[in-house]
């Protein structure tokens, strides 16, 4: 099934993936930085320059050996991503529910602070007021279509607002009042190339994997 979105004025088209998404064999995530070295061939020193927005999120999905019944629709939401066109969500399957306490309803506060796309830190409303370890490092979250990594643990003031520091950085500026998902959060991803392959063997089992990017 297909759906439509709208992302940064575009129409996005989001193929649902079969409902067996969350027991992939096996996930690799792989997340690159943009970063550019100068060295000093006089004195060794490293300059560094880091890309805001250039980082990224991308990976390998692995299913389990399938019947014919059970890869028939993988084959089918494979394809009918059309390649690298359509968009797919996914998240990671061992990082579903967050290892903080998420005492309250956070939502982004883009008012009191506003900041925009290619930030790595944004705010939120909405916490139980003076917590601690609401969000505790490499738990997820997930803002607008986007999954982020949360880079420290969240402690919110005694208005229930707290800063979050992120990574990737934000694609879109973040709507004040939108709802910051803490649990079962996925991000906006499409193939990394535009083939689609599999194996079938004398087992009559199928062996599907996919390579996936952030969708950008």
């Amino acid at each position: 099934m297909i759906s439509l979105i709208s992302l940064n004025g575009n129409t996005v088209s989001v193929v649902s993936l079969p409902a067996t998404s969350g027991a992939f064999q096996s996930v690799e995530w792989n997340n690159t930085t943009a970063v550019a070295n100068v060295s000093s061939i006089f004195t060794g020193q490293v300059q560094t320059q880091q890309w805001p927005g250039a980082d990224m999120r991308y990976g390998t999905a692995t299913l389990p050996p399938m019947t014919q019944a059970q890869a028939r629709p993988w084959k089918a939401a494979l394809m009918q991503l059309q390649g690298m066109s359509n968009a797919f969500q996914l998240g990671d399957p061992m990082g579903a529910m967050p290892t903080g306490t998420v005492l309250g309803n956070p939502l982004v506060d883009n008012v009191t602070t506003p900041v925009g796309a290619g930030s790595q830190t944004f705010h939120t409303k909405g916490w139980a007021a003076s917590q601690i370890n609401l969000l505790l490092p490499g738990d997820y979250i997930q803002i607008g279509f986007r999954l982020h990594t949360v880079l420290d643990s969240v402690v919110s003031d005694s208005s229930g607002k707290a800063p979050i520091n992120i990574w990737p950085s934000l694609r879109e500026v973040p709507l004040d009042g939108l709802t910051v998902v803490t649990h079962n959060p996925v991000g906006l991803f499409r193939l990394a190339n535009n083939k689609v392959t599999w194996s079938e063997d004398v087992t009559k089992l199928t062996r599907l994997s996919f390579q996936f990017q952030e969708y950008r």
